[in-house]
């Protein structure tokens, strides 16, 4: 608490910061939500999901130039699911370049990496007028649609972030990103997984950040790429 406090001094000099923030990942799924489960391998392994998510922490590094998010590796218990690292989010790594505006994405497939790059602002979002104070922070909530089409055809679902404009940053976990100030929390509507802030330092001297040298294709170019190899898949089996 006493390093997001902290912050409320740094705000006019903020771009000129270097931050490391936390976040965490939780369930709000309710005990109805789990008795509507009529398979116990599947309702076991939510609950055993859920549990692992106070063992997980992402990291969203900020310097002048530059910003990165990922999940931190640390030793886990015996109990931990790994299937809670990419539940409701969370895979692969985020970069920002801060001077174009623009957010590459880092993922594996079939043993090939591939950086997707798009636009920081790609969410057409809907900032509304429902505000909270979370960790002593005025948050206003926003909301995007967000359409996809693939293999498995055409599909909308929503996405919602509460966010801080006191801190200018248009980062946050996972996919949340472009509003005009940090984000707190996020979730997909659809998900019973959200990520919520856990703390803010600042870092002194500069957080050294490698941006993505590597060949870059766009998110139409990797879902053509994605749906190549599915269908690979499919007709191997």
């Amino acid at each position: 608490m006493k390093k997001i406090i902290f912050l409320l001094f740094f705000t006019v000099s903020v771009y000129s910061q270097n931050y490391k923030v936390v976040y965490g990942k939780s369930s709000f799924s309710t005990e109805k939500d789990l008795s509507e489960i009529k398979d116990i391998n599947v309702k076991n392994n939510i609950i055993n999901i859920n549990k692992s998510f106070n063992q997980l922490e992402y990291e969203l590094l900020i310097n002048d130039e530059f910003a990165v998010f990922q999940y931190v590796k640390k030793l886990k218990l015996p109990e931990f699911n790994p299937r809670a690292i990419t539940a409701g989010g969370g895979g692969g790594i985020h970069f920002y370049n801060r001077a174009n505006q623009k957010e590459v994405f880092a993922t594996e497939m079939s043993g090939n990496k591939y950086f997707i790059e798009s636009p920081i602002n790609k969410y057409e979002w809907n900032i509304t007028n429902e505000s909270k104070i979370i960790n002593e922070f005025l948050c206003y909530r926003a909301e995007a649609n967000v359409n996809y089409e693939d293999f498995r055809g055409k599909e909308t679902y929503k996405i919602e972030a509460w966010f801080c404009p006191a801190l200018p940053f248009s980062f946050g976990p996972d996919v949340y990103y472009g509003l005009p100030g940090l984000v707190f929390e996020a979730y997909k509507t659809n998900s019973k997984v959200k990520f919520y802030l856990k703390s803010i330092e600042k870092i002194s001297p500069e957080i050294p950040i490698s941006f993505p040298k590597e060949s870059k294709v766009t998110e139409q170019e990797f879902t053509a790429i994605f749906n190549a190899e599915m269908k690979k898949l499919t007709e191997e089996n």
